[in-house]
């Protein structure tokens, strides 16, 4: 459904029409009181006991069901939940190689004995958290049955089968990788950049109700209560309240139902309503009925996460209560705008915001609520007031965490990538389409009372890949049908990839307008594609014409940041964005590029408020076992905080800054402590009043805030001293002032000479060959004009590693041949070093990276307007292509700059390395 504002809706419960033809509604109206009157129990009826101690478990994809099932278990590891076999296998401390193993998928055997009472008049369930990704369960031989989805919970009624006295569960886990369209696992997630860890990765429990009738257990997952705000005015609300009922009893029984809102003291009753239903034995029946709220506190997001208690009791003929549900729950609206973006409780509210994913380094999945918790202590440092639960459910305990902290949840179906193993193959013959459908409706109903949740995700990249658009679409609307069917009061959306033809983005004629009320779009302008820094907006803006009714926001934005790889000029070289072609060296993406890319992004951002929100691809580094690049192995480094926890990049301190009033004053590539340049220019964000910068004891300047466009500072061409260099910058927030410090080191060759590696983005690292000597060599800087090289041409040299520089005797392209794998070219181009009088020994390095021809490139080289080379045939002189070859000659500098400049005759110049060296 297309719509320029989606509101929150009542939504129309069909309580009869055959569905429900068991039940007599007897009385349905207001009781309970208002403030203050009564009092309810926010205590729980239900026994809920803990399953997680003492597991066996095994690993063993060769094990059979009736292996497994005559097994003792003596052998087997022991485990207390949550446990995946995943923990350490993925994500390595140091870089990986294409040929290092990603993760282990197979299968995990759980073996749990224990002890149960007698329960008679009672009911028993066997409760999973989640379980990855396909389960089997077992209780004392008898097969419960098979769950299929690793991230929602399920249950098995064990009324009839648990014993008085010793038990045996034993649970199959199956996280392989599909191997076709008819395996167990061809379910959603087929594909994903993401580690999909195996085994019981979160609890699981014994759940036993005090009556044969009870709120129903076995409604996908759910607590069988679903409530919503159908209206909301400056003083008044309505809540709905449906109670899914069971009757597991041999008789027809009489029941009241009681629906109260608490407040959140869990002691004042706030409004409740009361009505009573007939059910017959062996049925269930839903129950819906209105509270109506005078006054109502509301939820507010981040200003006041006002949270209610929900309270459903069920009570029995005698008034005696045999059945009670409680949870938080938030009285809120929202909506979605195509031109002014999100509205909560209609204010206009900016959503800004990360993604996240349920994996930590050296645990995976099996994360706690400790984890959890600290997770959204970085949230709610960083300001953020929205959080994407990528790219699959998470789990309750997060959700009630961004309930108390006011973040907006986009809450997503794990349909990632592909629909099926085989290209063109249609979701619906072989299951994978209904699977899809009862995971969505799994999430909707465990996720229905959270407040937090804004939006249901359906799909994120599906229309790429190897799956055809129109194998694609008839899934995606009926997801969005089933969303809609589920809960009609909150907004649809999905997420989709940028269409390029290599570095060219083209329009985006996949929007799926239509398939979901809203629509979110994953970009990675100056990352993967694209060189311009205002082409994001230019993009949302092209899309937003050609969607104008539809609000759209940006799902994904960000950089690879790995914080021991660093630069001294972003604009100097290519980022190797994801090493997809078997690298023999470090793929490096320095954090100080990424910097560069959120805040031009973010500059984008801001300028448009038609955006429904905007959420930065990741919160943290996470396991991604098919990557091999950055500083720390089989890991997606996009995060603006590390994989371990233990590291806020620098990335984190700008929004930081823009997004809270927390004092910032941060100094950024901090982390970049041997230096190679004797001028630098340093970057400071900070939410200050003003800033001053002092070098070695001396001050160099001072920002006030208007110097500082989105809280970024900068002083260019700051002179550094051979040796230890202190940086100290103070920011006045107020009567507070904030100081932050680094130490920074200049070796003395570096402090007087100069080594630029043209055409390089990373810095820091020796050269070592025969040509050159051992220097420590600086990302390309003090460039004027001048080209990288193409896209194409950078293949077949350098990034790759797989063609050797000849003439560096037995390097080739590791570390030691580094400042030889990149080049800056064209017509007319310069180098401007600041250098003190003197005199000096430039050398250049040369190679042939493209030519065939002798004579296609000739260039010369003056410096300070003097001619030093004449007619360099790189090609002609090195005698072969990819040859490395090296000019000198001595210069005299007298006016504190050294001008080298680059000329092309025939064709281009080119240079791959400078150095200047003080004789």
């Amino acid at each position: 459904m297309q719509s320029k504002i989606f509101k929150m809706k009542r939504l129309v419960e069909a309580l009869a029409l055959g569905l429900v033809v068991s039940t007599a509604l007897v009385a349905c109206g207001g009781g309970g009181g208002g403030n203050g009157a009564g009092a309810v129990s926010v205590d729980a009826l239900r026994n809920q006991t803990s399953l997680a101690k003492n597991w066996k478990f095994v690993q063993d994809d060769n094990l059979t069901d009736t292996q497994a099932l005559a097994a003792s278990g003596t052998n087997w590891a022991t485990v207390n939940l949550p446990h995946t076999w995943n923990a350490i296998d993925a994500a390595t401390t140091a870089q990986s190689t294409p040929t290092t193993p990603d993760y282990k998928r197979g299968l995990g055997w759980y073996r749990l004995e224990f002890d149960a009472a007698a329960a008679a008049g009672k009911t028993r369930w066997l409760q999973f958290d989640a379980a990855s990704m396909v389960a089997d369960v077992w209780l004392n031989g008898v097969k419960l049955g098979q769950h299929r989805g690793a991230f929602t919970a399920f249950r098995f009624d064990v009324t009839s089968g648990l014993k008085a006295g010793k038990n045996v569960l034993l649970v199959k886990t199956d996280n392989s990788a599909a191997a076709n369209d008819a395996s167990p696992t061809a379910i959603a997630p087929l594909g994903g950049d993401f580690n999909v860890a195996g085994g019981l990765y979160r609890t699981v429990s014994l759940i036993e109700t005090p009556s044969t009738a009870h709120i129903a257990l076995d409604d996908l997952g759910s607590s069988g209560v679903f409530a919503k705000t159908t209206s909301l005015t400056g003083t008044s609300a309505t809540v709905n309240v449906l109670a899914k009922l069971k009757n597991d009893s041999s008789t027809d029984g009489t029941y009241t139902v009681t629906a109260s809102l608490v407040e959140a003291d869990g002691k004042t009753l706030k409004k409740s309503s009361t009505a009573q239903v007939t059910l017959k034995a062996g049925q269930s029946a839903p129950l819906a009925q209105d509270i109506n709220v005078d006054q109502p506190h509301l939820w507010q997001g981040l200003s006041d996460p006002y949270l209610y208690h929900l309270v459903v009791e069920l009570k029995d003929s005698t008034g005696a209560a045999v059945d009670r549900v409680v949870q938080r729950f938030g009285v809120r609206e929202m909506r979605f705008d195509a031109n002014q973006g999100f509205f909560l409780n209609g204010k206009s509210i900016p959503l800004h915001g990360v993604n996240i994913h349920q994996d930590e380094l050296g645990k995976a999945w099996a994360i706690t609520n400790e984890d959890i918790d600290q997770t959204f202590a970085f949230i709610k440092e960083v300001g953020a007031n929205t959080v994407r639960m990528a790219h699959y459910p998470h789990s309750d305990y997060t959700v009630q965490q961004a309930d108390k902290l006011g973040v907006v949840v986009w809450a997503e179906l794990p349909l990632v990538n592909a629909t099926s193993k085989a290209s063109l193959v249609d979701p619906e013959t072989t299951g994978f389409a209904e699977n899809a459908r009862v995971q969505l409706q799994e999430l909707i109903r465990q996720k229905f009372n959270n407040a937090s949740i804004g939006l249901w995700s359906i799909a994120n990249e599906v229309t790429g890949g190897n799956d055809a658009r129109n194998n694609v679409q008839p899934l995606l609307k009926s997801l969005n049908q089933v969303a809609k069917s589920e809960d009609p009061t909150r907004a649809t959306t999905l997420a989709n990839q940028v269409t390029r033809n290599g570095d060219v983005v083209l329009p985006d004629t996949l929007t799926q307008t239509g398939y979901t009320d809203t629509y979110g779009v994953n970009r990675y302008f100056q990352w993967y594609y694209g060189t311009s820094e205002t082409q994001l907006g230019e993009n949302l803006d092209a899309l937003h014409a050609q969607i104008p009714t539809q609000p759209i926001g940006v799902s994904e934005y960000g950089a690879g940041n790995a914080i021991t790889h660093h630069t001294d000029n972003v604009f100097g070289g290519r980022v190797c964005s994801r090493d997809t072609s078997g690298f023999t060296r470090i793929c490096y993406q320095p954090e100080g590029y990424a910097n560069y890319v959120h805040e031009k992004a973010y500059n984008e951002i801001v300028k448009r408020p038609y955006l429904m929100g905007t959420w930065i691809w990741n919160m943290f580094d996470f396991g991604s076992g098919n990557r091999h690049e950055g500083d720390i192995g089989q890991t997606n480094t996009k995060g603006i905080v590390t994989f371990g926890r233990d590291v806020k990049k620098d990335v984190f301190y700008f929004y930081k800054a823009n997004w809270t009033q927390t004092p910032v004053t941060y100094i950024t590539s901090r982390r970049y402590t041997q230096r190679a340049y004797p001028v630098t220019d340093i970057k400071v964000y900070s939410n200050a009043s003003s800033i001053t910068l002092q070098v070695n004891g001396q001050a160099v300047g001072s920002k006030a805030a208007a110097d500082c466009p989105l809280k970024v500072c900068e002083f260019k061409n700051v002179a550094l001293q051979a040796g230890n260099n202190s940086v100290v910058v103070n920011g006045t927030h107020g009567s507070e002032t904030v100081t932050d410090a680094v130490s920074w080191n200049l070796a003395q060759e570096n402090a007087t000479n100069f080594f630029i590696a043209a055409g390089g983005l990373t810095t820091g690292f020796l050269s070592n060959d025969p040509l050159l000597g051992q220097h420590r060599y600086g990302s390309d800087n003090f460039f004027v004009g001048g080209e990288l090289p193409p896209i194409t041409g950078r293949s077949s040299v350098g990034l790759t590693g797989a063609v050797a520089i000849n003439g560096l005797g037995t390097t080739t392209i590791p570390e030691t041949g580094r400042v030889w794998d990149m080049w800056r070219e064209g017509n007319a181009f310069s180098y401007n070093l600041p250098l003190a009088n003197g005199s000096y020994m430039v050398t250049l390095g040369f190679l042939e990276p493209t030519a065939t021809a002798n004579g296609a490139r000739v260039f010369n080289v003056n410096a300070n307007g003097a001619n030093q080379i004449a007619n360099l045939d790189v090609l002609q002189a090195a005698g072969a292509r990819n040859t490395a070859i090296v000019r000198k000659f001595p210069v005299t500098v007298s006016n504190g700059r050294l001008l080298l400049d680059f000329q092309g005759v025939t064709g281009k110049a080119i240079v791959s390395n400078i150095a200047v060296v003080k004789q």
